[in-house]
């Protein structure tokens, strides 16, 4: 979490020195605490050398987990009642937990298995700031892109019956996929003082990542799939 914020603020120092039409005098830097849910996992089959091979199915655990967000922005452009501007976004997703069932050499389906994925996106980003009727009010837009920082790790199997043994084929992997997210808020201006309030709905594609195989006789390693989320957040942006 610590090196995320690391990275997310030093990105966002260098990013007005290299566009120079922007001002630091009109930065701003939200900081957020949200909820989200993640959905990951994918059924698939694992190929053995010499043997049929293991088929697993996926489900994603739809508990809700926390998550931290902050961000820098510069002031970009205005147009009738929006106001753009351009920054760096980064976040830390609490991890999701993906678990299922193993056939091994699609026969008998006599292990269970687990795994956790811990996600910290970050994203070159735009926000817009539309004006509404009242002076208290601002809806807010925003989206980006970048690179998410992904870890799969915990694989762990268990026995469904007396007389199966376990076999963990896996390792922790550090992963980095292509990320996109997009979200709408609600700005209430002057919350805390001139301090805004912003709460919102933001939605995440974390992309795939994998984890590492411990035995050569494996033709491929099992894999996440497409990873989303969908998450609920409030901040203020100082």
């Amino acid at each position: 979490m610590k090196t995320c914020i690391k990275h997310a603020l030093s990105l966002s120092l260098f990013l007005p020195l290299t566009c120079p039409a922007f001002s630091l005098q009109h930065g701003s830097v939200p900081v957020e605490l949200g909820m989200f849910t993640a959905s990951a996992g994918k059924g698939q089959d694992i190929n053995l050398q010499g043997f049929v091979g293991n088929q697993y199915t996926a489900k994603h655990s739809d508990s809700w987990n926390g998550m931290f967000g902050v961000g820098y922005f510069v002031d970009g452009f205005t147009k009738d009642r929006a106001q753009v501007s351009y920054g760096i976004d980064g976040f830390y997703l609490g991890k999701t937990s993906v678990h299922g069932t193993i056939s091994q050499e699609h026969f008998a389906t006599n292990l269970s298995y687990k795994y956790n994925i811990q996600n910290i996106p970050v994203y070159l980003a735009t926000k817009a700031t539309i004006k509404t009727n009242s002076e208290k009010y601002n809806l807010v837009f925003d989206a980006g892109i970048g690179p998410n920082f992904m870890r799969t790790s915990h694989y762990a199997e268990s026995p469904l019956n007396n007389f199966s043994m376990t076999n963990p084929f896996f390792s922790a992997q550090n992963n980095v996929a292509f990320s996109a997210m997009a979200g709408l808020g609600v700005r209430i201006n002057k919350a805390f003082g001139n301090a805004p309030l912003v709460c919102g709905y933001r939605f995440f594609y974390l992309g795939q990542g994998d984890f590492k195989a411990n035995n050569s006789a494996l033709l491929n390693t099992l894999k996440t799939g497409n990873t989303f989320a969908n998450a609920v957040t409030c901040g203020v942006v100082i």
